[in-house]
C-alpha cells in the first residue's frame, strides 16, 4: 500500500506524465516492480496510460476522490450549526454521512445528552443497506448508479431486521425517494433506531445524509413524527446552504 502511494505521489504539476523508469527512479524500486504497481493502479482507474507516449498520468478515480473530499469538507462546515440545532431540538445523537464507494462514512458526529445514546465514530465506514443514513444515500442516487450499486452488494445480517435482499432494498429505496426520508429500527444494532434525510447539491444530486439515532423506545409515536419533521427540515436547511434550489437530478 505504501509503495502504491509513493508511486501516486510521483505525479505533480511539474511532472504530470511519467514513464516506468522515471517512476522506478523516484520511488527507488526496480523497474519491474514499478511496472507492476503502475499496471495495477491503471486497472483500478487511479492512473491512465498514454500508449503512444508510454507514460502514465493520474486517472479519473483521483478526481472522484478529490471531489468527495472537497464536498465532504464543504458540507460539513456548512452543516455543523444546523446539526447543532437539530441535536438541541431532538436530544439525540446527530451524524452526517457521505457516500464513499459502496459505503457510507461518518464525517460529523454530535452526541446527544442522554445517558443511553447511539455512538458512531468519526470516519467510521458502514454499509448502505443497513441503517437510515445509508439507505437515504442509496435511494437518492441516479437510477443507473443505484442499480449498479445494488448489484454489487453482498448482504450481511447484523440483526434479524437487517435488509438481506436487493429486491427488498430496491422497494425500500423507492419508498424513501417518494417520502423524502428514511427510518430504520434495529437494522444494525438491536434496539437502536434512526431517521435520516438527504442533503442535495445545486444540481439536485445527493451530497450527504443528516441522521438522528438513539434507542428505539425513544423513536415511537408523536416523538418519532417530531424527529422526522426536525430531521427533514435540517436536511433542507443544509441543502439550501449548499446551493440547492429545488430541482432534483
Amino acid at each position: 500500500m505504501l509503495r502504491a502511494i509513493g508511486v501516486i505521489d510521483c505525479f505533480s504539476e511539474e511532472f504530470p506524465a511519467l514513464g516506468v523508469r522515471e517512476v522506478a527512479r523516484r520511488v527507488g524500486l526496480p523497474s519491474s516492480t514499478a511496472g507492476r504497481l503502475l499496471a495495477t493502479l491503471t486497472r483500478a482507474g487511479v492512473l491512465t496510460k498514454n500508449a503512444a507516449m508510454r507514460k502514465y498520468m493520474l486517472g479519473p478515480r483521483v478526481l472522484a476522490w478529490a471531489e468527495l473530499y472537497t464536498d465532504a469538507l464543504d458540507v460539513r462546515a456548512r452543516a455543523v450549526p444546523i446539526l447543532e440545532r437539530l441535536r438541541r431540538a431532538t436530544g439525540e445523537t446527530v451524524t452526517l454521512y457521505v457516500l464513499d464507494g459502496d459505503e457510507r462514512v461518518c464525517v460529523e458526529r454530535l452526541e446527544g445528552p442522554q445517558n443511553i445514546r447511539a455512538v458512531v465514530r468519526l470516519g467510521q465506514r458502514m454499509p448502505c443497506y443497513a441503517g437510515a443514513g445509508g439507505k437515504v444515500l442509496l435511494a437518492f442516487l441516479p437510477a443507473e448508479l443505484q442499480r449498479a450499486m445494488l448489484a454489487r452488494i453482498t448482504f450481511t445480517r447484523f440483526t434479524s431486521k437487517t435488509i438481506a435482499s436487493s429486491a427488498r432494498l430496491e422497494r425500500e429505496c423507492a419508498m424513501i425517494l417518494q417520502q423524502g426520508y428514511a427510518t430504520s429500527v434495529g437494522e444494525r444494532f438491536a434496539g437502536a433506531s434512526a431517521i435520516a434525510a438527504p442533503v442535495l447539491g445545486p444540481d439536485g444530486s445527493i451530497i450527504a445524509a443528516v441522521n438522528v439515532s438513539g434507542p428505539s423506545d425513544r423513536f415511537t409515536g408523536a416523538r418519532q413524527k417530531l424527529c422526522i419533521r426536525r430531521v427533514t427540515q435540517a436536511a433542507r436547511d443544509v441543502s439550501r446552504a449548499m446551493g440547492y434550489r429545488g430541482i432534483r437530478r
